[in-house]
């Protein structure tokens, strides 16, 4: 059985008129977030491409809260045992790749060396940051609790920085109380709502930031809404407030085409799941080129979630591939496809139950894909490069382990 997130499009907007225009008109897709819960429960894996959560109608990055690691228990028929850890010969890991962590203060990572490095321009925040995945490098932002007396109000607006990839310290982008991608490199969308209202049921306003801070015209989302991703054909949104729903998405371009349970979307493409009769399948669509790649999931298994690499060349994929044995969690394991021919590759070592995958993405930029797992006595890093014949694998120093912003 399948977990996927479902979405469903309700309006359509402008996203101000700053870029040029692209080959199809410009569009707004409206997208609903959506979790199908199975009567026997299953653990559901953040969405890789921006690695947040909602909680109390904001996103945090989902890397910060990690699992308690899951004990390795017995197969089912014909799925091996899980182990506890990443075993086998490994390589060793690129000493320029560095992760950020977010925390009360922000750092560099490099599972090289297991070395951190504080990242200069942020203040000390005891509540933590949050990170998202932008194009270029991630949006920094410090958490906020939401006001007394209801958990879906809108504060204060926080201050948003820009992290460049690699970069040593942030730029100030402005003040927002919401923050996504946007589809340009080095820029955001920033949504304001005014203090004290209900962001489950207001309207906000967005607005395109720059690393040097220039705005777009501002854009007056749906009531209840707020921006997920930024493309080149218009804007992702999602409710604040998920609900329960069945309707597929639909991309407010020319063709006029739904989606039914969206895996993954970046600035030019969109994965989505196409049925399980008799097999299940991944779809994916570029928007600039409308290369359309098919993915056949093996016999029995289906996709939890996905990543495009920054380059758009290949999909990561969370594959159920059965039963762990210990109490009903799924096994999973992380499988890649060249949007060229959609032919998958397992990636070495990841078998494992879906508590114990805590992330998966590609966070520096190129063609590594990174993912970490809580196992029972240790945390590891693994990255692998497609057409590699082994991933490099770390474990994150403890007891204090950092919060690994993955993608």
């Amino acid at each position: 059985m399948c977990f996927l997130g479902v979405r469903a499009v309700e309006d359509i907007l402008s996203q101000g008129g700053d870029r040029q225009p692209g080959p199809w008109p410009r569009r707004l897709v409206v997208i609903v977030t959506v979790i199908a819960v199975a009567a026997g429960g299953a653990a559901y894996l953040s969405h890789s491409r921006h690695q947040r959560a909602l909680v109390a109608g904001r996103p945090v990055p989902a890397a910060t809260a990690t699992p308690a690691p899951v004990p390795a228990g017995s197969a089912a028929p014909g799925v091996p045992p899980e182990p506890d850890g990443i075993t086998g010969q490994t390589l060793a890991w690129d000493r320029d790749l560095r992760l950020p962590a977010a925390g009360a203060r922000p750092a560099w990572f490099s599972p090289a060396s297991g070395r951190s490095e504080l990242i200069a321009g942020l203040p000390a925040d005891p509540s933590g940051y949050q990170l998202t995945r932008v194009v270029g490098g991630w949006a920094v932002q410090a958490s906020a609790a939401p006001p007394a007396g209801c958990r879906s109000c809108a504060g204060p607006p926080r201050p948003v920085w820009f992290l460049a990839d690699g970069a040593r310290s942030v730029t100030r982008v402005g003040l927002a109380d919401l923050v996504a991608p946007a589809a340009t490199a080095g820029a955001v969308w920033l949504t304001s709502y005014a203090p004290g209202v209900n962001t489950a049921t207001a309207a906000g306003t967005a607005r395109e930031a720059s690393a040097t801070g220039a705005l777009t015209q501002p854009v007056r989302l749906p009531p209840g809404y707020m921006v997920d991703q930024g493309t080149d054909r218009g804007l992702l949104l999602a409710p604040v407030s998920p609900r329960l729903g069945t309707a597929a998405d639909r991309l407010w371009d020319p063709s006029g085409r739904t989606f039914a349970a969206v895996l993954a979307a970046s600035p030019d493409e969109i994965a989505w799941t196409s049925g399980c009769t008799p097999r299940c399948g991944v779809q994916a669509l570029n928007l600039a080129t409308g290369r359309h790649t098919i993915v056949t999931l093996p016999a029995g298994c289906s996709a939890a979630s996905g990543a495009f690499s920054p380059d758009g060349r290949f999909l990561a994929l969370a594959v159920t591939i059965g039963n762990t044995g210990d109490g009903g969690d799924l096994a999973m394991q992380l499988q890649v496809a060249p949007m060229t021919s959609g032919r998958l590759t397992t990636v070495p070592g990841t078998f494992a139950s879906s508590d114990a995958l805590v992330g998966f993405g590609w966070p520096a930029g190129g063609d590594s894909l990174v993912a970490e797992f809580t196992f029972t006595s240790k945390t590891q890093l693994a990255s692998w490069r497609p057409g590699a014949s082994r991933p490099a694998v770390t474990v994150v120093p403890g007891p204090s382990q950092p919060s690994l912003v993955l993608g």
